[in-house]
């Protein structure tokens, strides 16, 4: 970070205290009302987006573990969300999809965190706020690239 040292500081702390207080209201909202916590609802909304996939992709696209993902699949594959299909590409191996239950849950979970009035956008400009985050994660990843 080209930053002075403080505000390199504040900033690390407030990105990752505010992804930690939004999941958190986040997961007020989705928990009681689908079951899911927000790493399903992010297993289940990258699923979707990159159709169905290995778990080694699935653990990329999420920047996690292979066995974080093993332990999301898991408690979504046994509440008939997910399932695992063969491989478009390889046949002998096998991938991860939605099922129709878990295409159902997440679109609901969209329309009802999206109806919630929890006044977390007050006063914020969501295109400029998108457009930096997109630049943070891209900044990021170009650091990540680098040091490998």
């Amino acid at each position: 970070m080209n930053t002075s040292a403080p505000d390199s500081r504040r900033f690390a702390l407030a990105l990752h205290r505010a992804t930690t207080l939004v999941d958190r209201v986040a997961d007020t909202y989705l928990r009681p009302a689908h079951g899911i916590g927000v790493s399903e609802l992010g297993a289940l909304a990258t699923i979707d987006a990159i159709g169905p996939a290995r778990q080694t992709t699935l653990a990329d696209a999420l920047d996690v573990t292979r066995s974080a993902v093993t332990q999301r699949l898991a408690s979504l594959s046994a509440r008939g969300l997910v399932e695992v299909v063969a491989d478009s590409v390889d046949r002998r191996a096998h991938a991860v999809a939605l099922t129709d239950a878990g295409r159902d849950l997440l679109a609901a979970a969209w329309t009802g965190l999206a109806g919630l009035d929890d006044g977390l956008e007050d006063g914020i400009d969501l295109t400029a706020l998108l457009d930096a985050l997109e630049r943070i994660a891209v900044n990021a990843e170009r650091h990540l690239q680098a040091s490998r």
